[in-house]
């Protein structure tokens, strides 16, 4: 285990559980084991953000900071506690020679020795339901990907479209849903075949990403159908988009041995009333999708009050 010194308010410590050894795990303060007790740190749950609000509570009874800060690189995760302040320690958390992240405690005046000795020992609890999370934030994020285009899946889609409806309503956000077909796909998987298919879902796939804006989420919902969850999008923005994914895929070059495959998509759009919940949202959508193909194909529609419009 080393200690170096980093900026002039703070200070870096390489946390390691195979150089602590298994003894050190079992140093723990009666007071600090009464406190995990209550809160049920290494047993309730194996959510990231809960495993560490419990522990970063515990802590708080034994040791006065003002903030605390998890960062993990391999999910672009940061989880934050309370206000950051000048001063901080940061630990780099390892179980072998896996790093886990790194948690950092701040305040407005520098820690004592006595006080950062006391958070190494404490930090040893913290490795295994830190690494337990981590596995399972793996599992999750891996049962919701397709493994076709790398794009979010259709049980990703479920997740996350009850919670931004959610929040749209609490926070009165406008909120808009796209749902995008192929045209005529089947032809695509007849004509070329299936391998030639699956490249065409991998390349609209990176056409619609490349569409989009940063908020924006894509999901394949299926088959040749995708979902698009537009958040902070009125119906106006909406239709904006759905134009340009449209578009762009109709200019797009997709092609088999050479040629070019013709393709388009229709898409129908919805956006969030007060009193849609998310299958009410979804339903809309998938409306305004079916009349888009009824009239032609490769059009866009989105469903306003009980009428179609073109856009």
């Amino acid at each position: 285990m080393s200690t170096q010194s980093s900026i002039q308010s703070s200070s870096s410590l390489e946390l390691n559980s195979a150089v602590l050894g298994h003894d050190a795990l079992d140093i723990i303060p009666a007071e600090l084991e009464q406190t995990l007790k209550l809160a049920g740190l290494l047993q309730t749950s194996l959510e990231l953000d809960t495993v560490l609000d419990y522990f970063l509570d515990a802590v708080s009874h034994l040791i006065n900071f003002d903030g605390a800060q998890f960062t993990n690189n391999e999910f672009n995760y940061e989880f934050l506690y309370g206000k950051v302040q000048r001063h901080s320690c940061t630990y780099r958390l390892r179980l072998g020679e896996e790093l886990l992240g790194e948690l950092s405690f701040s305040r407005k005046k520098r820690f004592a020795e006595t006080e950062t000795n006391q958070l190494e020992t404490i930090l040893c609890q913290v490795l295994y339901p830190v690494r337990n999370a981590i596995l399972y934030k793996r599992a999750v994020i891996s049962s919701q990907v397709d493994p076709l285009t790398g794009t979010n899946n259709r049980a990703a889609f479920d997740a996350s479209i009850e919670k931004e409806v959610e929040r749209s309503h609490r926070h009165h956000m406008p909120l808009s849903l796209a749902v995008v077909d192929i045209d005529f796909f089947k032809q695509v998987n007849d004509s070329y075949g299936h391998s030639t298919g699956d490249a065409v879902l991998c390349k609209v796939t990176d056409v619609i990403k490349n569409t989009l804006r940063a908020s924006d989420e894509l999901f394949r919902y299926g088959g040749e159908e995708f979902t698009i969850i537009l958040n902070g999008t009125d119906s106006d923005g909406a239709n904006n988009v759905a134009e340009r994914i449209r578009e762009e895929i109709e200019n797009a070059y997709f092609e088999h041995e050479g040629n070019r495959i013709p393709l388009t998509v229709s898409i129908g759009i919805s956006s969030l009333t007060t009193r849609d919940d998310a299958k009410r949202l979804f339903n809309k959508a998938d409306a305004a999708l079916y009349r888009a193909k009824e009239t032609g194909r490769n059009k866009v529609h989105y469903y306003a009050q009980s009428r179609m419009k073109t856009g």
